[in-house]
This record gives C-alpha cells, structure tokens and sequence, in this order.
C-alpha cells in the first residue's frame, strides 16, 4: 500500500490540472475574499451607511481577526466545486488515458488502488488548504496595513480548527469527483454532473427550505449547508455571513463535521465497490 500511494503522489505532482486547480483557487479566493471587498470599501467608506451597506463591516470582514472565517465562507459554493473537479482530475484521467488496466496488472489491488488515489488526493487538498490560507492570510494581514487597522490574528487552536474545516470540506467535493469520475467512467461528465449538483441543486435546496419545512433535513445532509455551518462556527460574531451567496447556518460545528466525514467515507466505500464490480476498461 505505501508503494501504491508513493506512485500516486509522484502522479498527482506531475498532472497540470493539479496545478492549474489549485493555483486558480488561491489565487480566487483572495481575489474575491479579500481584494473585491477592499476595493468597494475604498470607493464607499466616505459615504453614509445606506444601500451600499456599511463600510466598517465590509472592511472588518477581511481584516486578521476575520479572515479564517472570511475564508471558509468562499467554500459552500465557489470552494467546493473547484476541489471537486479537482478529485475528478485525479482519477477520471485514467478512463481518457486507458490506464487502468496498465495501473491494475503492476499488482495492487483495485480497492487499494482507489484508496491510492484517494490518499494523494487528500494530502493534494491539504497543500491547497494551507496555500488557501496562506495567501489570504497575507492579503489580510496587508490589508490591516493598509488602513492601519490594528491586527488581531486568530490563536493557533482557531487556526488549526480552520485548516482542518477547510481540509474536510475540500476533501468531502473531492471524494465526491472521484466517485462521479468513476460511476461516469470520465472527467467531464463528472464535473458537469457534480458542479449541477453543488450549484444548482444544493442552492435551489436552500432556497426552498425556507417555504417548505420538509426540506430542512435535506439541507442538512448537503455539502454546502454543511461548509456554511462550519465557516459560521469561526466567525467570531456567531452569524452566518449572508452577503456571500450559499453560506447558510443549518446546524452545529459537530454534525456538519459528521455530514462532511460521511461524504468522504460513502462515496470512496461506493468508488471501491464500483471499481471491484465493473470493467475498467
């Protein structure tokens, strides 16, 4: 197994898309986490507080003692799917390529070389967690200078519960690729039918839970509520940030922590079974 997910790593280094995901995200996510609310605070921070909202909370949303929080609050619907084409990358590749047979008859097995995958794709998710903070961290900590703010950063115990809830989303959409990835036996098929689901189907689930009561326990067990859950637990307010499409507060840290755990654990069990069941040619 170790030699499994040593080739796997190796593999995952050397994929563009890798790479090209991972840089696209960071780079993202400051972009509209941090440098777009700086900008509308500039052009609105002499006007009185009215239609264009206020410019006090606008800029303490980025500022250090936020910026965790700010961070995860990208993830419900912008996040989360960039790392589940990611997941789909990393293993609907092998159906393009025909490279499942070559990867099978060099001796693993077909649920260890899904495992394989699976534990490069989650320290791959994890280098992107921690570049994700990394660089928006900075944005705030610039930013902080910029106004002459003073700079309140998280203590290490938040920072830590940070990282590991952005880890658990990213790795909940991208377990979710990998099984789309192979129950549609292609990448593309997979990003289509996962971005349907975590844009379209989660949101409009969200819309309507709010006229049909029914549909609360549903938004439950979705990925988005889940993530929205988590960022709301960091805030230091206690409230979801409602300006950010897709965040919503539906349940506790710990539950939408076990909805998440399951997304990972369900869908790489179903990946395994559908390997171990089917051609993979």
């Amino acid at each position: 197994m170790n030699g499994v997910i040593r080739a796997e790593l190796l593999a995952t280094r050397k994929r563009p898309g890798v790479w090209v995901v991972g840089g696209a995200w960071a780079g993202l996510s400051v972009a509209f986490g941090m440098v777009v609310p700086y900008i509308v605070w500039l052009a609105i921070r002499n006007r009185p507080t009215g239609s264009a909202g206020d410019p006090e909370q606008l800029i303490g949303g980025i500022l250090p003692d936020k910026f965790l929080s700010g961070t995860v609050d990208l993830y419900p619907m912008f996040g989360s799917a960039l790392m589940l084409i990611l997941g789909a990358v990393l293993v609907g590749g092998e159906y393009r390529w025909g490279t499942w047979g070559t990867l099978l008859v060099q001796g693993p097995g077909r649920s260890s070389a899904v495992l394989g995958k699976a534990m490069a794709a989650a320290v791959a998710v994890l280098c992107v967690t921690v570049l994700v903070l990394a660089a928006s961290a900075g944005a705030s900590g610039l930013a902080s200078a910029l106004t002459g703010r003073p700079a309140h950063w998280p203590d290490a115990a938040t920072l830590l519960g940070g990282i590991g809830a952005v880890w658990l989303i990213s790795m909940a959409a991208a377990s979710l690729g990998i099984f789309l990835s192979i129950l549609l036996r292609g990448t593309g098929a997979a990003i289509g039918v996962g971005l349907l689901w975590l844009l379209a189907l989660e949101n409009l689930v969200s819309g309507l839970a709010g006229t049909l009561p029914a549909l609360k326990w549903v938004q439950r067990l979705l990925i988005g509520p889940s993530a929205g859950s988590l960022a709301t637990a960091l805030d230091p307010s206690g409230k979801p940030n409602t300006s950010i499409p897709g965040v919503v507060s539906v349940s506790g840290p710990l539950s939408a922590s076990l909805i998440l755990a399951a997304y990972v654990v369900v869908c790489l069990g179903l990946s395994c079974l559908f390997v171990n069941r089917r051609d993979v040619t």
